[in-house]
């Protein structure tokens, strides 16, 4: 194998004729497939400091397969399932986009809480004009009092920020480790309550990152990222290339030399299925890239098997998510 082909691969250089020559030479023979995979780990090793450079990312591209019988996931939606709202008070115009289900604009009076479920992604717009995007399983909620200048919102989950400004209303999101205020700017929180760490990435304009008792911890600048463990006691910063932590808007999940069961965490929100990881030391194993969205669950699966040391199986469920084994 042209091992140039495999660097320019994992590198996300490759044409659609060389990725299919790469995974032809992948499923060939099981020695080529642990050879690519001991590949890829040095790889990793070299690139990991390169977190800032697009080259030093790679997308996974699906091949077309043979004919074969792909397992498909169904998404269960009801007819107005795009967003769930429990509703307070407070004005709110809400726009949600879903898999082929239809805009709508909403309006609603007092306190809301916005959540999008598993396998969607919701688009609002509150009544100052900010407009947030929430990424699967999230939530937003804000009091009544967002409409007189009181403009505080709580997020559990990941979203994307384009705020209004207003030097004399600072926003504010408050999340379950820290608090982030704004003036009028673009970022991204990442603040998932069951992960107990929070990502924050800056696009533009200027954010503080304040700790819960509003006290201000450091100030970030735009292609800067904040990132926060509750079991450390230290904000990290680091310059980073903001298109990784932002990809899942246009409909990608990217892995940022990830562990694979972080990876599941990710796949499970967007699918809405159920992992689990019965090799313990396979979830602990590191792993990146990104995949779209928009493909069938099985055929990423497939891509996860070929290019890591993960196997799979999966079990289908009427009246409940799938279940997939990872072994």
């Amino acid at each position: 194998m042209d091992y140039q082909i495999v660097n320019k691969y994992l590198r996300g250089e490759t044409s659609e004729t060389e990725v299919a020559e790469v995974f032809k030479w992948i499923e060939a023979a099981p020695e080529n497939r642990k050879e690519f995979i001991s590949y890829k780990k040095v790889w990793a090793l070299t690139a990991k400091g390169n977190e800032n450079e697009s080259h030093a990312w790679r997308f996974l591209f699906v091949p077309r397969f043979k004919k074969q019988k792909l397992f498909k996931t169904y998404l269960k939606i009801a007819k107005y399932a795009a967003i769930l709202l429990i509703v307070f008070g407070a004005g709110i115009a809400l726009q949600y986009i879903g898999l082929g289900i239809d805009k709508e604009k909403l309006v609603y009076q007092k306190c809301t809480s916005i959540v999008a479920p598993l396998g969607q992604m919701t688009n609002v717009e509150l009544p100052d004009g900010t407009k947030v995007m929430l990424n699967s399983g999230s939530s937003l909620t804000y009091n009544g009092n967002f409409s007189r200048g009181e403009r505080f919102v709580s997020l559990n989950g990941e979203a994307y920020f384009d705020v209004t400004k207003d030097q004399e209303h600072p926003f504010v999101v408050q999340t379950s480790l820290l608090n982030f205020k704004v003036h009028g700017t673009s970022f991204n929180i990442e603040a998932y309550t069951d992960e107990n760490l929070v990502n924050t990435t800056l696009i533009e304009g200027s954010l503080g990152v304040m700790n819960k008792s509003n006290q201000e911890l450091l100030l970030l600048e735009p292609g800067q990222n904040a990132h926060f463990n509750s079991l450390h006691p230290n904000v990290i910063v680091s310059n980073v290339n903001t298109e990784i932590y932002t990809s899942w808007k246009e409909g990608l999940i990217t892995f940022r030399n990830e562990k694979l069961k972080d990876i599941a965490r990710k796949i499970e929100r967007w699918y809405n299925v159920k992992i689990v990881i019965k090799n313990p030391k396979l979830g602990e194993e590191a792993y990146f890239g990104t995949i779209m969205k928009n493909k069938p669950i099985d055929q990423i699966l497939v891509v996860l098997q070929l290019t890591s040391s993960l196997k799979y199986k999966i079990t289908a469920s009427p009246d409940k998510p799938t279940l997939i084994y990872w072994y």
